[in-house]
């Protein structure tokens, strides 16, 4: 279990008056901008969960910190010193229209583009994508909405465990499957951005070598230093597409005599729950 660590981007024991006004003009750090998570009027800015040390982050905004991944991410892709750009929200795939005139319908977002320009032209690009976790359990805001009308949690059950399994299985896989081949096709990089915590709730898979990567992780540890959360060096974990997908299929298939058994037993059973006769 961890409980809640970062509210608008300041840890919740931090009470200065620069954590406060962001709080209350629900300002994001991260972007310096206002937080839009969940609503943009009334937004949950809660950032991260932690343990007290390291902490899980439940935004994705929450890794934009000083702009450092997009960094790293370009110099694995582009080498050092090379001048780029970070374009948000660009679709890569596109389906037929159905309707004569009408334009193909575009799909695939990808969370940033990071392309290389040399002498004001575009000459590459890769994908960097984010996924922070979510978690199980009631829902947070009853306990934000007292901490930012009392300043304080006390009384409030700001405890939670990060659902790093079902995040993987039903929010990454999907948007790699969906990906990734085009960027292998494409001969293009493909970094995914997780914090330290998720990275480590992931099947083990086998690494390969920069040059053959496929998908490149960028696992963050966000530690606490002082009274502050901050984003540390990554541990860069090169990858192919194959050996991940496997490694995160939601288990291995027993063999058919296994469940010839298991449906002779029910079959035999003195009571038959939830079965059927038929003649065909």
């Amino acid at each position: 279990m961890m409980e809640v660590a970062e509210i608008f981007g300041f840890d919740h024991l931090d009470h200065s008056e620069v954590a406060w006004q962001a709080r209350e003009t629900k300002h994001c750090r991260f972007r310096d901008s206002k937080c839009t998570k969940s609503s943009k009027t009334d937004p949950l800015g809660i950032c991260s969960l932690s343990d007290g040390n390291r902490a899980a982050s439940l935004c994705p905004v929450r890794f934009l910190e000083d702009g450092r991944i997009f960094k790293d991410a370009a110099k694995i892709a582009f080498g050092s010193s090379a001048t780029f750009g970070v374009f948000p929200e660009i679709r890569i795939l596109e389906i037929e229209a159905t309707e004569v005139g009408k334009n193909p319908k575009k799909i695939g977002k990808v969370d940033f583009l990071i392309a290389r320009i040399d002498d004001g032209q575009v000459s590459d690009f890769a994908a960097v994508e984010i996924q922070a976790a979510y978690f199980s359990g009631l829902s947070l805001k009853p306990a934000f909405r007292r901490y930012i009308t009392e300043r304080s949690f006390k009384g409030a059950d700001i405890k939670r465990r990060p659902d790093f399994r079902s995040c993987a299985q039903k929010r990454l896989m999907p948007q790699l499957q969906l990906k990734i081949p085009v960027f292998r096709r494409w001969g293009k990089k493909f970094f995914v951005v997780v914090d330290s915590a998720f990275f480590e709730s992931l099947p083990v898979f086998r690494e390969t070598s920069q040059s053959n990567s496929e998908l490149t992780w960028l696992s963050y540890p966000i530690e606490k230093y002082g009274d502050r959360f901050v984003m540390c060096d990554p541990k860069i974990v090169f990858s192919q597409w194959d050996e991940v997908q496997n490694s995160l299929r939601e288990g291995m298939p027993p063999e058919p005599g296994d469940i010839i058994k298991e449906l002779q037993a029910k079959f035999d059973a003195p009571n038959r729950k939830r079965m059927q006769i038929f003649q065909s």
